[in-house]
């Protein structure tokens, strides 16, 4: 298996009535000391409003703790705090203890900050990202948005997509079709699609199974999982890691050619990722 820590810890409000917000730079950077240690720390990127709950109908809500008028405040009016310095300090932290950075993308301005983080050396790993599309301050759940992020993505990197409530089952099947990963559980959604019923994270895990092998996508085994992800490596030069991922090199950047393909091409290329893993 993969072990991953999300890099929020908690954002949960302590007390009834307190805010919902993420835990202070210092202890967050604290993850970079965990023993035994995780193959990857998720990494926000760029302060952003992070109101979970915008894409929320009150049916979403019955039977769980949203209902107190509090604690939906709280979660409305959180932010994630991710500033450029913080960034940088949290990815060398774990890098130097041999902890992948798992990148969380709220939009096509993330992932480009990502990219000028690792030309300039500040992370020379393997490229692995979450789009994350759950409005209010994050990217907006439809195919247009994930097909925009996806024209600048290179063909080496390992993209999740990421919604929430009903459009995690619309979303992740986009990006099954898409040749990427996906994400589900009761964290994102607790209910099925017409809300007739609960759904818990296994159900929610079997439909996606399913949807993935009737689309000829198999399952990666926690083997190949790892294999795919390149849980442990890391680059010695900038330029080796620009390569491995898909990256056009620095100097071409600088000059008249922004990349090697144009953005049409990179997206499918995306698509055709879909053949070569299939």
């Amino acid at each position: 298996m993969i072990i991953q820590v999300g890099g929020s810890i908690s954002f949960a409000p302590e007390t009834d009535g307190a805010a919902a917000k993420w835990l202070s730079d210092d202890t967050r950077h604290m993850l970079a000391e965990l023993d035994p240690k995780p193959d990857q720390v998720t990494v926000t990127v760029n302060t952003s409003q992070m109101n979970v709950l915008e894409q929320f109908d009150h049916r979403d809500i019955v039977g769980s703790s949203m209902e107190d008028p509090a604690v939906f405040t709280a979660y409305k009016e959180m932010t994630v705090p991710a500033q450029p310095g913080w960034v940088e300090e949290h990815v060398r932290r774990l890098t130097a203890a041999g902890i992948q950075s798992a990148f969380q993308c709220y939009n096509v301005n993330s992932f480009e900050s990502v990219e000028r983080l690792m030309r300039r050396g500040i992370y020379k790993g393997p490229l692995v990202m979450n789009w994350v599309a759950i409005g209010g301050g994050m990217d907006s759940p439809t195919v247009y948005s994930l097909a925009n992020f996806m024209r600048g993505v290179p063909d080496g990197a390992v993209v999740t997509v990421e919604s929430s409530v009903l459009n995690v089952l619309p979303v992740n099947t986009m990006g099954i079709a898409m040749g990427l990963h996906v994400r589900c559980g009761t964290e994102d959604n607790l209910w099925n699609q017409t809300r007739t019923k609960k759904m818990g994270t296994a159900a929610q895990i079997e439909q996606l199974v399913r949807i993935s092998r009737e689309l000829s996508r198999p399952i990666a085994t926690a083997k190949e999982a790892r294999e795919m992800c390149k849980i442990g490596v890391f680059y010695d030069t900038v330029e080796e890691s620009l390569q491995a991922n898909g990256f056009a090199p620095t100097e071409t950047v600088v000059g008249k050619a922004i990349c090697k393909r144009s953005p049409d091409q990179a997206l499918v290329a995306a698509f055709q990722l879909i053949v070569r893993a299939g």
